[in-house]
């Protein structure tokens, strides 16, 4: 579907106007006091990728401690 000349500067005025609804929603649930939802997949997901840059970050350490001269 081919979007006409006129519907390309309504979508270019619309999609701000979409993003500055969404903040203002999120703001006014945040004052208001209501929790936002929690992800667990996307905590376990975290979670996982932190111990990974750990465990990382120490196989890294532990090889650049035994470099031969």
């Amino acid at each position: 579907m081919a979007t006409g000349t006129g519907l390309g500067g309504l979508v270019t005025a619309l999609l701000p106007l979409v993003g500055l609804v969404s903040i203002v929603k999120a703001r006014r649930r945040r004052k208001s006091g209501q929790s936002e939802q929690v992800d667990d997949d996307f905590e376990k997901r975290k979670a996982a990728t932190l111990e990974s840059e750990r465990r990382m970050k120490a196989y890294l350490a532990s090889r650049d401690g035994h470099k031969e001269g």
